[in-house]
């Protein structure tokens, strides 16, 4: 919540409202992110944080480039939203 993933993507109940991304308030219960392109998995969903463009040529959201630790907080985050 103190990211700039909240200024594009929402999770209800929380302070994250953006409308540009994605809602991620289910995202543990989705099968696949990046518009469908790609597995959902922790391993997955780490490297696009990390990276999209990496994964799917052209996609929208920025790399993050984060240190270890926040893509592995962020990743256990995201992986819990059912």
């Amino acid at each position: 919540m103190r990211s700039a993933c909240i200024n594009c993507h929402a999770v209800s109940g929380t302070v994250a409202t953006g409308r540009f991304g994605p809602d991620l308030t289910h995202l543990a219960s989705r099968d696949t992110i990046a518009s469908g392109a790609i597995q959902n998995n922790a391993g997955n969903l780490r490297k696009w944080i990390d990276d999209p463009n990496s994964m799917k040529p052209g996609a929208l959201m920025p790399a993050m480039h984060l240190n270890d630790h926040d893509l592995d907080v962020i990743t256990a985050y995201l992986t819990q939203l059912r």
